[in-house]
């Protein structure tokens, strides 16, 4: 299994196809759990189980991973790192990218 972001019930050909891959389920236990847990996040350690988003929770959300990405440089190996890192930015490139429409709503899980 793994963790990505997708919009419910997408419109149109953009919102169908919208697809932003976070995780494997053992990576995020393995390198992101224990970011999440040392920083004491909210939003990202809702990934694992699954949550929706709205346009107005993704600064927090890009918040969150940036400080994901510092305690990364610090702690993970450069192969993980150089993983994590890859994701959290397309994560912060395309999340913003899914709200062209006012009522859209992000799964990530």
């Amino acid at each position: 299994m793994s963790i990505s972001a997708v919009i419910l019930e997408p419109q149109n050909h953009f919102e169908k196809s919208f697809f932003v891959a976070v995780a494997t389920e053992a990576f995020f236990k393995e390198c992101w759990q224990p970011a999440v847990e040392s920083l004491e996040l909210k939003w990202i350690d809702l990934f694992s189980t699954g949550v929706d988003l709205e346009e107005e929770d993704v600064p927090i959300i890009v918040e969150e991973l940036l400080l994901i990405k510092e305690w990364a440089a610090k702690n993970l190996k450069d192969e993980q790192k150089d993983k994590i890192v890859k994701r959290i930015e397309g994560l912060r490139d395309k999340l913003p990218l899914a709200f062209q429409r006012q009522d859209a709503i992000v799964f990530i899980g």
